[in-house]
């Protein structure tokens, strides 16, 4: 819906009948998104693998210096996986059990060059090490064995090691590396992937045998009882946010079976998506400074985004 720029009248702070500027508009868009993007709901999924790690790591620390395991978690860009990870670290960090300037959770994400070299830099980068790429391989590694043993490591993520796949020459010898880094006994791992990694892990038996049974988080299927009820629940949450935090004035409705339904069919049951689109769609109805997002909001906004970034190719809000 096509919006005059300068015609836009608001009634607050006693300038009622003033025009607002554009650029007051955009500061409202911006900080309702920013307000959106900062709301963290409990999500069962991610319950299930905060205590898959929770397990891992205190096994860990039951048999230091032993050959360590690990555990992975192959699931769609989008499903939860990292956030999940850093509830994690936050909450073994809130328990205040650790010494002072002790690491006990280290996310290291894999960069794009999918190098053996990159995997130790990836480790002392997130460890807030200087120079983490200063060094040949065999030196990295080493800094990295030292900063794990020194900050009092207790499980080491690896985010995105589906990149390790982009290059199928190196991703054995990727997954050697790692797996020594368990043989030595320094911290168990957890291996953080979408469905690309699986080749990985097939060419890379020595490293598949050592992990755990893997943890799951697929996409949400409205036709499945439970994760439709898990769905219904984190909407109605999005909902009640976007009211509590003063975001919108009023409830959205979005966890309406009919319109909850057309929403985890655009999303394709991926969280992600799913705030993607009722982001797409707040920002609308700010624009216009509505009370609430209204279900046209919601359609056009799976034509902008959705279908614009090809994660669905028709729109079930205007399906006949």
């Amino acid at each position: 819906m096509a919006e005059q720029m300068n015609t836009s009248v608001r009634a607050d702070n006693g300038k009622e009948g003033r025009a607002e500027r554009p650029s007051e508009r955009s500061r409202r868009v911006a900080e309702a998104r920013a307000s959106f993007r900062a709301i963290r709901l409990p999500y069962p999924r991610q319950d299930e693998l905060v205590a898959a790690l929770d397990e891992l790591r205190l096994t860990g620390q039951l048999s230091k210096g032993q050959t360590q395991g690990g555990v992975r978690l192959i699931a769609n860009t989008g499903s939860g996986k990292t956030v999940g990870a850093e509830r994690f670290k936050a909450y073994v960090e809130a328990a205040d059990e650790h010494a002072p300037g002790s690491q006990p959770v280290v996310i290291a994400t894999v960069d794009g060059s999918g190098t053996t070299r990159s995997i130790p830099a990836s480790i002392l980068k997130a460890m807030g090490v200087p120079r983490p790429e200063h060094g040949a391989e065999p030196v990295l590694w080493m800094r990295a064995f030292d900063a794990l043993e020194r900050y009092e490591t207790q499980l080491l993520i690896i985010d995105e090691f589906n990149r390790a796949a982009r290059r199928p020459t190196m991703s054995s010898a990727i997954a050697t590396a790692l797996r020594d880094v368990m043989d030595r006994g320094i911290v168990p791992m957890a291996f953080l992937a979408t469905e690309e990694a699986r080749d990985v892990f097939k060419r890379s038996p020595d490293l598949a045998g050592r992990l755990d049974a893997p943890v799951t988080m697929d996409p949400l299927d409205w036709l499945v009882e439970e994760d439709r009820e898990l769905f219904l629940g984190f909407v109605s949450g999005l909902d009640g946010e976007l009211v509590d935090r003063g975001i919108l004035r009023l409830s959205s409705g979005l966890a309406e079976e009919a319109l909850a339904r057309l929403l985890c069919e655009a999303s394709n049951g991926n969280l992600r998506q799913l705030c993607r689109v009722i982001e797409t769609a707040l920002a609308a109805a700010v624009r216009r400074d509505d009370a609430a997002i209204g279900r046209e909001d919601l359609a056009d906004a799976v034509d902008d985004w959705s279908i614009a970034n090809h994660c669905i190719a028709y729109n079930p809000f205007r399906a006949k």
